[in-house]
């Protein structure tokens, strides 16, 4: 990842002005500051240093070989703003709040915070505290609060320069995240998620980092002897002679037992670091339990106090019932006798609409279309014909059919063509009943 420089680095005319000195140690411009001061911040989170000298930010800030002339006057400001402070304000507070007798393994650490060196050490506070929670987040995101020197080192490296390493585990110590244990250190337990403060080390982390170095050691070690196993072996197909390619071989078994050896004593040393982790997850099952116990003996609730309850919610259930028959035993009945004197008068009304006559009644039940409808199912049955009445009448409709038509006479003005009535012969062959019985049209039109 290659650092972003600000645009006005590119512009000549810009940096000449930004590089110089102010004009005035009174007013200073707001424009070069705000530069210089960004600047500052990005390059140290880039290079992965919160602890820095004068020195060093002359050579990264450095334009075309050229140190800012201001530098002095920017980490002036910066100081006032408390964006940056000296190493030296900051081991004083450590001191004034007492982390020097947090542990006393740690003691003869805390005295050689500041290097012997002339040159003024300085700490960007945004950068510093990027670098811990980036720690410390990466801790909690591998689950593993306990951890040995090496491991530990190893984990800062990815967040901090090694230059800086000894002085972030300073800072780290100072706001209560870790606490470290030996002379030197040998072993760092990280703070729980759900602590304020890092927890002492007890005996049982203290066996559960010996018994870590001893797995990384034997790791090691095994890796090594494979390592010269491997170089036997080629030895071995390299040698021009048997002699020499037996010797190599018998030295390769050798280290193969060896290897088998610190093999079965890393198995054991790991179930030894497995027994000791499970008793260490059991001690905190158990204490939360303890808590829990606590909590629900606080928060039990007596017999006594539900039976009151109770009654107390019986007696209220009483008071909304009487009242409800209460509610309900008002006089109503002229609302209800209201109530019903317009219900009977929208049924009288309803009912008030004469019956169809007769006569209207046998012209809708014959009122059939000659294309053959077939009447409704609902008809009354009285007004329905034989199949004898039918054969009859339709015998009667052929020969009216078959009956010569008069010749039409076309005038200049058309005259509706009157339509000769039946002979009487063909009513008379109609019987009494077919006479006084409708049927289809065609018995209204013989009836007319």
């Amino acid at each position: 990842m290659v650092f972003k420089w600000p645009s006005e680095w590119r512009d000549s005319d810009a940096m000449s002005y930004f590089i110089s000195d102010f004009a005035s140690t009174s007013v200073r411009p707001s424009r070069k500051l705000n530069f210089w001061s960004n600047l500052i911040c990005a390059v140290c989170q880039y290079r992965k240093t919160p602890f820095v000298t004068i020195s060093e930010l002359k050579r990264c800030l450095a334009w075309r070989g050229v140190p800012p002339q201001c530098l002095e006057g920017v980490l002036e400001e910066m100081q006032n703003k408390r964006t940056v402070l000296k190493l030296e304000k900051l081991t004083e507070t450590w001191s004034r709040w007492g982390f020097g007798v947090l542990a006393s393994p740690l003691t003869s650490v805390w005295r050689r915070i500041v290097p012997d060196t002339s040159e003024q050490k300085f700490v960007v506070v945004s950068v510093l505290e990027e670098c811990r929670s980036k720690v410390i987040n990466s801790v909690y995101h591998n689950d593993d609060l306990l951890f040995t020197i090496q491991e530990w080192n190893n984990l800062m490296l990815t967040f901090v320069h090694p230059s800086n390493l000894e002085n972030l585990n300073n800072y780290l110590g100072f706001r209560c995240d870790i606490v470290m244990y030996g002379d030197p250190v040998s072993l760092v337990k990280v703070r729980a998620p759900d602590e304020k403060v890092v927890s002492s080390i007890s005996q049982v982390d203290i066996a559960i980092g010996k018994a870590k170095a001893t797995r990384d050691a034997l790791c090691s070690q095994i890796k090594q002897l494979s390592g010269k196993v491997n170089d036997l072996l080629t030895a071995a197909r390299k040698a021009k002679n048997k002699n020499a390619a037996l010797a190599h071989l018998r030295r390769k078994k050798l280290y193969e037992r060896s290897i088998a050896k610190w093999e079965g004593a890393l198995n054991n040393t790991e179930s030894l670091l497995l027994q000791l982790e499970e008793s260490q997850h059991n001690k905190t099952i158990l204490s939360t339990l303890k808590v829990g116990a606590e909590a629900l003996k606080q928060n039990k609730v007596s017999l006594n106090e539900v039976d009151d309850i109770m009654d107390q919610l019986d007696e209220y259930k009483s008071y909304e019932d009487d009242l409800n028959s209460a509610m309900t035993s008002l006089d109503t009945n002229v609302d209800c006798d209201m109530s019903l004197s317009e219900e009977l008068a929208n049924l009288l009304a309803d009912n008030s609409e004469p019956p169809p006559k007769k006569q209207d009644r046998e012209v809708i039940d014959l009122t059939l279309e000659e294309e053959g409808d077939i009447p409704d199912n609902t008809r009354l049955q009285d007004n329905m014909l034989s199949s004898e009445e039918l054969a009859e009448l339709y015998s009667i409709q052929e020969e009216l059919d078959n009956a010569p038509t008069p010749p039409e006479e076309f005038d200049e003005v058309e005259h509706p063509v009157e339509r000769e009535a039946p002979p009487k012969e063909m009513l008379a062959r109609l019987s009494p009943e077919l006479r006084r019985k409708p049927g289809r049209k065609l018995v209204g039109t013989l009836m007319e």
